[in-house]
């Protein structure tokens, strides 16, 4: 694993050291996603080609699905989250 430090500017700014985008390919104008995962911000290039994400989860268990199966799989589960209300005490509920 590769570690790099930059400074944040006063405006808020970081520049992205020249290794780091090299390794990830990053070009002038390409988009980056900022996550805050447990305290870690983590920074995710959108440049990123779904078939190159192909068996990252390995190999699914009903075989191979096709992008709509996994388009209403992600909104099921999305939708499911936001609508979950198993652990939630009723009177925070009716809040």
């Amino acid at each position: 694993m590769a570690v790099w430090e930059a400074t944040l500017s006063p405006k808020g700014q970081v520049t992205i050291p020249k290794e780091m985008r090299q390794a990830l390919n990053l070009r002038p104008g390409d988009q980056l996603v900022y996550s805050i995962v447990d305290g870690d911000i983590i920074v995710t290039p959108k440049n990123i080609d779904f078939k190159d994400l192909a068996g990252l989860l390995g190999t699914p268990p009903n075989g191979p699905a096709s992008l709509e199966e996994i388009d209403a799989a992600v909104a099921a589960a999305a939708g499911s989250n936001v609508l979950d209300t198993h652990d939630d005490d009723s009177a925070e509920a009716a809040a």
